[in-house]
């Protein structure tokens, strides 16, 4: 299914019934990433699965590439479908278009889980920058050539240049969240135990053993943390 919303065609997909939760996947993936989230929730949630801007069959358009009109568009389509208050599961980049929602509309979430997310781009480890930074380079030289090297460029540069989220912005979400990490992520704990203290009710998961791929890699670990955050009394 496609919306026309924040001037772009956005696709999603819903799965299930029951209260709304939002799935949003990461850098250069579509919501088929999330697939074991998808089939695991759909039995409990109404789950709105997304392709981003410039992601999936999701158009890319003409703004510049950021996660804040990323976060709206999300809004904006959450809106289209008359949901009010939701859940959302981020992971990686998704988690910081999470981030966004919430410091642009506090009171809406119940309840935010973001995977391998980092708040600003200073928190990517080196060396997985350098494999980022050389396929931002290929895509620059390539655009001219090829739209699907425009939406490669985008995608790079959105992990290169952003985000900058202010440490400030942080403490407006008040929404019950959970920042879940691999042990081994390309994210640090320590900036991740700093983003759970700074947001007004965080809570943080390290996965023993885990990678940034926790989605596929740690499949059922991650869905019982997830399960049981979501069980929290929110009020």
């Amino acid at each position: 299914m496609k919306a026309h919303v924040n001037g772009i065609e956005l696709s999603y997909h819903i799965y299930g019934r029951g209260e709304p939760l939002v799935l949003l996947h990461g850098n250069g993936q579509s919501h088929g990433a999330m697939k074991r989230q998808i089939d695991f929730f759909r039995k409990e949630y109404q789950v709105i699965a997304v392709d981003s801007r410039g992601h999936g069959k999701s158009e890319l358009g003409f703004r510049p590439l950021d996660f804040q009109v990323m976060a709206l568009d999300i809004l904006c389509l959450l809106d289209f479908l008359k949901i009010d208050r939701y859940r959302i599961i981020g992971y990686s980049d998704g988690g910081i278009i999470a981030l966004e929602m919430a410091m642009y509309q506090p009171k809406r979430q119940v309840q935010m889980v973001v995977i391998g997310t980092n708040y600003d781009t200073s928190q990517i480890k080196w060396w997985a920058n350098i494999f980022t930074f050389v396929g931002y380079l290929f895509s620059i030289l390539l655009t001219p050539f090829s739209f699907f090297f425009r939406r490669v460029k985008a995608q790079m540069g959105l992990m290169i240049f952003h985000p900058h989220i202010k440490e400030g912005d942080l403490a407006r979400i008040s929404a019950p969240m959970l920042a879940v990490i691999g042990e081994y992520d390309v994210i640090s704990k320590a900036d991740t135990r700093n983003m759970v203290n700074l947001v007004q009710r965080g809570k943080m998961t390290v996965i023993h053993h885990g990678t940034h791929f926790l989605i596929r890699q740690k499949t059922r670990e991650l869905h019982q943390v997830i399960v049981s955050f979501f069980d929290e009394d929110v009020t």
